[in-house]
């Protein structure tokens, strides 16, 4: 499973599609965000926090960099399972690694390299909140412990790398299913939209319905977030190692 998960996420992550995701969700996030961003800049400050961070909480929260990510995250390596599959190049590493281990170690090479492509690039979006917004106090007076900010950040990241990891997986399953490489695009922005309009115009309180409150704290609290996501990879982990063995069996 070692070598499996290491040759994934290598191939992966050396990608140029892997770099195209991540500039994706950066590039999405700040057009979206261009004029809330600017409010801060306008006023000198912000009256919700430290500027850099609430710039960075508008960023995390974006609708549409949200939007984005089941896309972006697909990049790096949501189709290669299903052309590794069709070309029949799995039999080199399938016999020398051993089924179980093949397909642990393609559910979590894609599971990283997903999230891995939402988590870079909020670092990205990070540094550059902190290098143009951090001369931005707060303008009212509040008791801002440096300490708790970084905290919430710091769990950001993880809530963000979830939701890529979860969506990676939902396009990696999808191509396998369908044995079309394009599903891994298109299925996971389809069903994020469809579930994200479904929620808002029939089930307006169940906020639990759409997928943009499992990723972005807005309603929930971090834990919950966290484990709906964590629960929701599992399951997708399991449905993807599946539909691989399915394929392997009638190869």
């Amino acid at each position: 499973m070692r070598n499996v998960l290491a040759t994934d996420i290598k191939n992966n992550i050396r990608s140029i599609r892997f770099i195209l995701g991540i500039f994706l969700i950066v590039s999405a996030t700040l057009m979206s965000e261009h004029e809330m961003l600017q409010k801060i800049i306008n006023a000198g400050g912000s009256a919700e926090g430290p500027g850099w961070f609430v710039a960075y909480t508008y960023c995390m929260n974006s609708v549409n960099m949200l939007l984005f990510v089941p896309i972006a995250v697909a990049f790096a390596g949501g189709e290669n399972t299903e052309a590794e599959l069709h070309s029949r190049f799995f039999l080199f590493s399938y016999i020398r690694s051993g089924r179980k281990q093949y397909l642990v170690g393609k559910a979590a090479g894609l599971l990283v390299s997903g999230g891995l492509t939402a988590f870079l690039a909020m670092v990205f979006l990070l540094v550059i909140c902190i290098l143009r917004f951090g001369q931005y106090p707060s303008l009212i007076d509040g008791n801002y412990e440096m300490a708790v900010l970084v905290g919430r950040t710091a769990v950001s990241f993880l809530r963000l790398f979830l939701n890529g990891a979860f969506w990676a997986l939902i396009g990696g399953t999808s191509a396998v299913i369908t044995k079309n490489r394009y599903m891994s695009y298109a299925v996971p922005f389809i069903l994020y939209y469809v579930l994200t309009v479904f929620q808002e115009r029939y089930y307006q309180k169940a906020f639990f319905l759409s997928p943009r409150y499992w990723a972005a704290s807005i309603y929930y609290n971090d834990i919950f977030c966290i484990a709906i996501l964590a629960v929701g990879i599992f399951l997708t982990a399991l449905i993807f190692m599946c539909a691989i063995e399915r394929r392997l069996r009638y190869a």
